[in-house]
């Protein structure tokens, strides 16, 4: 059973029986899997460029910096701590530690009124601050889908 150096072995259903693939094939063989392979790699970068998650707010400049961009006529929050036994609003959630509450709105440019008003829980602030800005990303995810279907369908922009 002589071939070509290199060559692919094929097992066939025949006991014993082996034949050798011509080195052809192996080779056309390989250069699909190096294809595969490349295509896999770019398409791993793309997802993970495309899809990247924002960066998590760590502290209150962050979460100042952030929701100016994302509330560009103004916002508030007010963020209240309760302790151990601390009474708590009813439709505060279970909660194994004291609770961080933080309520914030947006504004509007032309009445100055309040567009959105919301109220997160967390077990920090940190978590908090992170939850109100996750809530007013969402929120500019909704009004971008439905300026699309209002203008009929076009494709979307993600911005982050």
């Amino acid at each position: 059973m002589s071939g070509a150096p290199g060559g692919l072995l094929i097992g066939s259903g025949v006991q014993g029986g082996q034949v050798q693939a011509p080195w052809q094939e192996s080779l056309v063989v390989a250069v699909a899997i190096a294809a595969l392979v490349a295509l896999s790699v770019l398409i791993g970068l793309w997802l993970r460029r495309h899809h990247r998650r924002s960066r998590p707010v760590t502290d209150q400049w962050q979460a100042l910096a952030v929701m100016g961009e994302l509330c560009p006529h103004g916002w508030q929050a007010q963020i209240t701590l309760y302790g151990w036994g601390a009474p708590v609003p009813a439709d505060a959630p279970p909660s194994r530690v004291p609770l961080v509450e933080l309520e914030w709105k947006q504004f509007d440019a032309q009445s100055a009124g309040v567009v959105v008003a919301r109220r997160v829980w967390a077990p920090t602030v940190g978590e908090a601050l992170q939850m109100m800005v996750e809530d007013r990303r969402t929120d500019l995810t909704l009004e971008q889908i439905e300026q699309a279907a209002a203008d009929g369908g076009e494709e979307l922009r993600w911005t982050d």
